[in-house]
């Protein structure tokens, strides 16, 4: 039995992840034009089953959150939840959540959270301690304007 014969199992997992090479951030780019980008990558295996992104204000009672995922077994879930952490990060306080299912790769989810308006939200992403599962996501306040997109305005 070959190497390559052996691994076989994983080639249809490392096509699809073929097709999310542009989310793969490039090094050197400069502030202004990682400030430009919309989405959020992450990437969660069974050694670190959560994503945490940068803290955000949120103005409006709602959020919104487009993206896509691809996870290791079609049927594997993927949790997102708006959360708030204390000062030490020792607390995790859920305010909602949802859970997509398999792999989001050709089309994209979204889901509205309603949640109250203030600041310190987190979005909370995980797997639930799988194997491997990769995506990128877009945090929008219901005005249309992208949460990411703030934080950099103001930094």
């Amino acid at each position: 039995m070959t190497a390559a014969g052996f691994f076989s199992f994983l080639e249809p997992f490392f096509q699809q992840l073929a097709k999310f090479k542009t989310w793969i951030p490039k090094r050197g780019k400069n502030k202004e034009s990682q400030r430009s980008d919309k989405y959020i990558t992450w990437g969660l295996g069974i050694e670190n089953p959560f994503y945490l992104s940068s803290k955000f204000s949120v103005d409006q009672p709602s959020i919104t959150i487009n993206g896509h995922q691809i996870t290791h077994n079609h049927s594997w879930p993927v949790k997102y939840s708006i959360v708030k952490t204390n000062k030490f990060g020792t607390s995790i306080t859920y305010f909602d959540s949802v859970i997509f299912y398999g792999n989001y790769s050709d089309s994209e989810f979204n889901h509205t959270f309603q949640i109250p308006i203030g600041a310190d939200y987190q979005l909370e992403v995980f797997n639930y301690y799988k194997y491997q599962s990769t995506g990128k996501i877009q945090i929008i306040q219901n005005r249309g304007k992208s949460i990411f997109e703030q934080y950099c305005q103001i930094n």
